[in-house]
């Protein structure tokens, strides 16, 4: 099913709302991020066009309030299209996807002039490449989704790994690896990551150290650093952390302060969607799909990594970044659930 006129309107009038919703009341209990020291060029002072707070502020001292305004919303709007374009979803899973575009983390910072639009747009190009290559429309990449990726990788680059990785994954499945070979492949590389990390341990730790000095800790909402405070901490608390870097605001954190109550209610919400359909991406019946699986492990798992050292010590910092991508993460684990035949040797 192609995107109606009639959605296609309400994912227009939604980032309208959004927008005007985020100027005129969100702001009043919240700083909307860097929007304004981009649109007021307080970083053209680096020079430096490999410093993405550089171009962002160029582009908003050329373009102005309104103009960065336009070019976000059409940013915005048209990632989301091209990516349900590309999954031709039944019309009740283009219902679905309309309640996540709804939901107001993803309303907000996908509606001004933020870094996010920049990642979302970039990131539906990507999955949207994904989806051609598992559904065979494409061999590779197409020269739109290449420049989807290079965008990417200069907005995000922690966040682009999970499209390299998948894009490997997906290749090889093609080549005729077969599923054996796959599971084997995921094991060896588990196994090199678990190596890697061991050997660089020191040089993890120190950079754990750095990352705090990141967040203010005078902000209303920062946590103090009690997880990462010996050298296997970041590994030690990867169960508990990569969900609480996900989610933003925890139950206790949103009882001690009520406005936080309906982000956490959302990430939650958001948490256990990825994780059912992810099972229904991975088993059908009593059989494990090994190209589900992969996928689940190079795409939604590496996010979830990635995610979490940026994440975890500000919930706010937490939503406003997992919103950039939070919208093709879902369309991508809905796409694979949906698809409740096992592919070809998988």
């Amino acid at each position: 099913m192609h995107t109606s006129r009639h959605q296609l309107l309400a994912i227009f009038l939604l980032k309208i709302a959004y927008a005007f919703f985020a100027v005129f009341v969100f702001s009043k209990f919240t700083s909307l991020g860097d929007t304004q020291d981009y649109l007021h060029g307080e970083h053209l002072d680096r020079n430096n066009i490999a410093s993405t707070a550089y171009l962002m502020s160029f582009i908003g001292v050329t373009l102005g309030t309104w103009g960065g305004f336009i070019l976000c919303l059409g940013l915005s709007v048209s990632g989301i299209i091209y990516l349900l374009e590309k999954t031709r979803f039944s019309a009740r899973n283009n219902a679905l996807v309309m309640i996540l575009i709804a939901l107001p983390s993803f309303g907000v910072w996908t509606s001004i002039f933020s870094k996010e639009v920049f990642v979302l747009f970039s990131f539906c190009l990507c999955t949207g490449g994904l989806i051609d290559l598992l559904t065979r429309r494409r061999r590779f990449f197409s020269l739109l989704q290449i420049a989807g990726l290079a965008l990417l990788t200069f907005m995000k680059p922690h966040y682009s790994v999970s499209i390299y990785l998948s894009v490997a994954g997906i290749l090889a499945y093609h080549a005729g690896f077969r599923k054996e070979l796959m599971l084997a492949l995921m094991v060896l590389m588990s196994v090199i990551c678990v190596g890697l990390c061991i050997r660089y341990v020191d040089e993890i730790y120190q950079y754990t150290q750095i990352m705090p000095l990141h967040f203010s800790q005078s902000g209303g909402s920062t946590r103090h650093n009690t997880f990462w405070l010996d050298e296997w901490d970041f590994f030690i608390y990867l169960p508990i952390g990569v969900p609480m870097a996900f989610i933003g605001p925890t139950l206790p954190e949103a009882i001690h302060s009520l406005k936080l109550i309906p982000s956490s209610i959302e990430g939650h919400f958001l948490f256990g969607f990825i994780l059912l359909n992810g099972w229904r991406a991975v088993f059908y019946g009593k059989q494990l799909n090994v190209m589900g699986l992969l996928l689940m492990m190079s795409f939604v798992l590496v996010l979830f990594l990635t995610h979490y050292p940026f994440g975890l010590f500000n919930p706010g910092s937490a939503i406003r970044y997992r919103s950039g991508f939070i919208f093709p993460l879902c369309v991508f684990v809905i796409f694979l659930a949906t698809r409740n035949r096992p592919l070809k040797g998988g």
